[in-house]
């Protein structure tokens, strides 16, 4: 088994940074509709640490470069798990929580990372409408 994961993480820098609600959930909305259906393998085979284990190692395999995946796009990748596939599998599963715990403790020690995962609705509730960078009040 294998992950289509360039298909997942197309447009990878971009997806990692949303500016506004309404590019967030536009985003999301065509993550779920357009990707999700490609972490199938993950979610729905029972054998969630094997799997997210797959995912790390088809992720480092698309974006290594020399051997490692460079600190930068690491960052990028890091977000776009936080942004996108947590709150997808937490949303569209049941046991959204358990796969998401697996997968989060297999990345950060895949990739040495430090991340952990959040809700649709507490990533929308973050947003803030800023003029000259100063926060006016929630979207």
């Amino acid at each position: 088994m294998s992950f289509e994961v360039r298909k997942i993480f197309e447009d990878l820098s971009h997806l990692s940074k949303v500016h506004t609600k309404k590019e967030y959930a536009a985003a999301m909305d065509m993550f779920r509709a357009d990707r999700f259906s490609l972490l199938r393998d993950l979610t729905e085979s029972g054998d969630y640490a094997a799997n997210s284990l797959v995912l790390c190692q088809d992720v480092q395999d698309e974006f290594k470069k020399f051997g490692k995946v460079r600190a930068a796009e690491l960052m990028n990748l890091n977000y776009f798990m936080i942004y996108y596939i947590f709150p997808s599998i937490l949303l569209e599963k049941e046991n959204g929580a358990e796969i998401c715990d697996i997968l989060r403790d297999t990345w950060n020690g895949f990739f040495k990372a430090n991340i952990n995962y959040t809700d649709y609705e507490s990533l929308m509730s973050g947003f803030q409408t800023k003029i000259f960078g100063i926060p006016i009040g929630k979207n």
